[in-house]
């Protein structure tokens, strides 16, 4: 290869390095990460059978949303479901007695762990709750998947 074929690819690689090292402020758009992706770690991801205690639409309680009060072998869990009106959209409902499997990932908060659910099932109903990076569905987009690819996700939904 000819040498200033070589110094002007070797200068093109060098640029965005030399702008960054410029520019401390500016970071690379991966390198930021929302509070809300932090909370949810895949590889924390557990699941979590019992019966459901008690149901309700917590405003005062974090994360925001409806939480259900779990009753495992091991204790209760609070399970976080995200907005009622998600759940409503979806017909997707729980009650005190319902027999739940949740698959999601444990967060400390300062009043205390919580799941936050990725998938909620009861009886042969399921319902994806986040993406599997944790994000919450409820902005539309999974309401906006063909009917087979929500099947999917749901299917592919089991703890890593």
């Amino acid at each position: 290869m000819n040498i200033k074929i070589r110094i002007m690819i070797g200068l093109a690689l060098l640029l965005p390095l030399t702008i960054a090292a410029q520019n401390p402020q500016a970071q690379p758009r991966s390198a930021h990460v929302s509070a809300r992706a932090a909370a949810y770690e895949t590889i924390k991801e557990v699941i979590v059978v019992g019966t459901v205690v008690t149901c309700s639409e917590n405003s005062t309680s974090r994360p925001n949303g409806v939480h259900a009060i779990v009753q495992t072998p091991t204790g209760k869990i609070d399970v976080h479901l995200g907005p009622s009106s998600y759940l409503r959209a979806n017909h997707f409902s729980l009650a005190s007695g319902d027999s739940v499997r949740f698959v999601g990932a444990m967060s400390s908060l300062k009043t205390g762990g919580v799941l936050l659910a990725r998938i909620a099932q009861k009886g042969g109903q399921a319902l994806a709750i986040r993406s599997p990076q944790g994000f919450l569905l409820a902005g539309g987009a999974s309401r906006t998947l063909p009917e087979a690819q929500r099947a999917q996700s749901v299917q592919n939904g089991s703890a890593r």
